[in-house]
């Protein structure tokens, strides 16, 4: 099974700093990151083993307004 090895998180403010996240995330938000990060293990190994009919996409990292 392939695992995912480490995550990045951070955030751009108005005036274009950038500023890391994730080694200071609250203990409940890194909780629900990694019950999701499982979830996308269970969801490649699936396609790996050809158990979905539809192809597993890997997307490029994509920045989200707010």
């Amino acid at each position: 099974m392939k695992t995912i090895q480490s995550y990045k998180l951070s955030i751009t403010w108005s005036d274009g700093k950038t500023e890391g996240l994730a080694t200071h995330l609250p203990e409940y938000l890194e909780d629900e990151l990694k019950v999701y990060f499982q979830e996308l293990e269970y969801l490649r190994e699936e396609h790996d083993h050809g158990m979905r009919d539809e192809d597993y996409h890997f997307s490029i990292d994509q920045e989200k307004r707010i």
